[in-house]
């Protein structure tokens, strides 16, 4: 446990749990073993973060290759592991700390029920919360977190007001004391079966989907998120003018229904495919991976696309888009911070004039123009 976790556990908790914080952080530090066996890794977050994470969980599996590693996420997030050969289990740990809508927690306990004796002799923690830090006291395994490296962080940008460094950044500096160095990121890792891309290219067929199609994905995860419809429509009208032939299918959660219905009425002449809320989360990214290109706003989606390799424009507002942008050069992410940038309010301040609002379609037709051109002909 790094010495500020433990300044943080005596301001926070009760003077007992604290003590005990104490001794266990004076009495008992222990290096990574060299050649571990067992490897359980803690990162119970969105689903974007755990994909952000995946480089970094191809490099722990090329470090330790013959090592069976076990990672922790929030149940959302086991299907975005499914089919990658870098993790050998997943376990499900709802955290309340990352719970979003309807979602209950579970207890962490119960979650790890699921080892049955089955003990890491190394805990990586790519993101935690309590639990996980309580676990950590009284658990004598060697452990890496990145609680130091945020530690750093945070006094650095005091320091100089430097904006926050990419998420992969961070990870790739927590695992440095393994050995593990930095390493060039062409895309996330997201592993589509043969199955699922048959059963994609199917229902496009039956769909009315017979050449290249822009996938539009009208809804966010918050309201703050969200651009507004009609500029999705001035947008696909735009690029299926430019793009003669190119069709339009329109996806999102089964809560972003409403929206999705939005765009496919304004949309309706051009006869769009609205799949919205019809799909789960792998049907949805097999459908994607078969699009020319890809626009939504920030969210776990938009790394999905990202990770196959998609063309992707992202649209970034109130959250923090140099820390959670898509990488590789087959994205573009459009973000225009304002001096209450970035923010997590309930309410906006400038209701009138918001971050999403200053991205026009215009430029949105650019990056996806940009983009396009090096996978299709021009009409």
């Amino acid at each position: 446990m790094s010495l500020h976790r433990l300044l943080w556990l005596l301001r926070n908790d009760p003077p007992i749990f604290a003590v005990a914080a104490f001794l266990s952080w004076l009495g008992y530090r222990r290096p990574p073993p060299p050649t571990p066996q067992r490897i359980l890794i803690y990162k119970p977050d969105h689903l974007g973060d755990v994909l952000l994470a995946t480089p970094a969980l191809r490099a722990i599996r090329q470090r330790y290759p013959s090592a069976e590693i076990r990672i922790v996420v929030g149940g959302w997030a086991q299907q975005l592991l499914q089919n990658n050969p870098d993790v050998d289990g997943v376990i499900a740990y709802n955290s309340k700390k990352f719970v979003r809508g309807t979602t209950q927690p579970t207890s962490l306990r119960q979650a790890l029920s699921v080892l049955q004796g089955w003990k890491p002799d190394l805990v990586l923690s790519l993101r935690d919360d309590w639990a996980m830090l309580r676990a950590s006291i009284v658990n004598r395994t060697a452990r890496v977190d990145r609680g130091t490296v945020q530690w750093r962080e945070w006094v650095n940008r005091k320091k100089t007001s430097r904006p926050k460094r990419h998420e992969t950044e961070l990870l790739w500096e927590t695992l440095a004391p393994l050995g593990i160095v930095p390493q060039r990121i062409d895309r996330l890792l997201y592993f589509v079966s043969q199955e699922e891309r048959i059963w994609a290219s199917n229902l496009l067929q039956e769909s009315g989907i017979r050449t290249h199609f822009v996938a539009l994905h009208p809804g966010a995860s918050t309201k703050f998120k969200e651009w507004e419809p009609e500029r999705f429509a001035a947008v696909a009208r735009q690029l299926t003018k430019q793009w003669g032939g190119v069709q339009l299918v329109l996806v999102g959660s089964p809560e972003e229904q409403e929206e999705g219905a939005r765009l496919a009425e304004l949309l309706s002449d051009l006869q769009p495919v609205n799949l919205s809320g019809k799909l789960q989360l792998r049907q949805t990214a097999a459908v994607i991976e078969q699009a020319s290109i890809y626009i939504a706003s920030d969210g776990g989606m938009m790394h999905i696309a990202s990770a196959m390799g998609v063309a992707t424009v992202g649209l970034f507002g109130p959250g923090y888009g140099d820390v959670f942008h898509p990488v590789g050069d087959h994205v573009r992410t459009i973000n225009h911070r304002f001096p209450c940038s970035p923010c997590s309010q309930q309410r906006c301040i400038r209701p009138n004039d918001t971050c999403m609002m200053a991205i026009t379609p215009e430029e949105v037709v650019a990056a996806a123009n940009a983009l396009m051109s090096e996978r299709l002909p021009p009409s």
